[in-house]
């Protein structure tokens, strides 16, 4: 009786300690993925312009049918071109906005005239497929200024992008909800005002002329000026002033007649 006493004590506890784990386990469970849905919903999926090579999957890999991915004109870049290639196909009977000219497939790219020779040129999202045709033209033959853009007005955010599991380019990020865009000039803008805030560095200060002191002896005298001082130089003579006569010479010995004159005695 007290061995069954006891086995059953052994399994009333063992079960008590499974349940008490199972509930810690939950609990954790719980509290992660709350922490994971928070996570998600501060981050969104973009497309990083700078890694875009425009290679159609937005068109085709997003859950959303049109995709989420539209075209962007990042006007701060658009050079208002005549012939903007984002809007015209390379290979074309003409140069009119026909619909056998232009390179989208559906015709979401509106043209309108500024002035002689510039365009403005803006995207009809409704039409847009998110096919990046346009994208890629715009950036063998422009300034890039035509993007890829995850539009969050009708994104879902799944948990795995479909797009993004299929990019090639690994160009779909996770960004902050309160900044979703990645736009280029945006980039430009702020790269400007870091510049600015950049304090300027201090002027070089002008090397010494050869006439000024320098540390490393006394400046060079001009070679005009070097020379024999002043106080060496002869006085200036007044022309009416007497002058002193000159000396004269004194006068050379005679040269003797003979030897014996010169020894002045008899040689004998």
């Amino acid at each position: 009786m007290a061995d069954e006493r006891d086995e059953r004590m052994n399994r009333r506890k063992f079960l008590t300690e499974a349940a008490r784990l199972l509930g810690i386990a939950g609990a954790a469970g719980t509290l992660g993925g709350v922490a994971m849905a928070g996570q998600r919903d501060n981050m969104v999926w973009q497309i990083d312009p700078e890694k875009c090579i425009a290679c159609g999957n937005c068109a085709t890999a997003c859950v959303l049918t049109p995709s989420a991915a539209k075209c962007v004109h990042d006007v701060a870049l658009c050079g208002f071109c005549d012939l903007c290639f984002g809007f015209f196909a390379e290979q074309r009977p003409g140069d009119t906005e026909a619909p056998e000219n232009q390179r989208c497939p559906t015709g979401a790219i509106i043209r309108n005239f500024v002035e002689e020779p510039y365009y403005e040129y803006i995207i009809d999202e409704p039409k847009c497929i998110g096919c990046a045709t346009c994208v890629e033209g715009c950036m063998q033959y422009g300034n890039g200024s035509l993007i890829m853009q995850v539009r969050h007005d009708r994104c879902v955010n799944c948990n795995e992008c479909a797009i993004a599991a299929q990019c090639p380019a690994d160009a779909f990020v996770r960004v902050p909800a309160d900044e979703p865009y990645l736009l280029k000039s945006e980039k430009l803008e702020k790269q400007a005002e870091e510049a600015e805030e950049e304090p300027a560095a201090s002027p070089r200060p002008p090397e010494p002329s050869p006439q000024q002191p320098t540390s490393e002896g006394p400046p060079e005298m001009p070679r005009e000026a070097a020379g024999t001082p002043e106080a060496a130089q002869p006085p200036e003579v007044e022309p009416d002033a007497p002058q002193p006569p000159a000396p004269q010479p004194e006068p050379a010995p005679e040269e003797a007649d003979s030897l014996e004159e010169l020894i002045g005695g008899d040689l004998r």
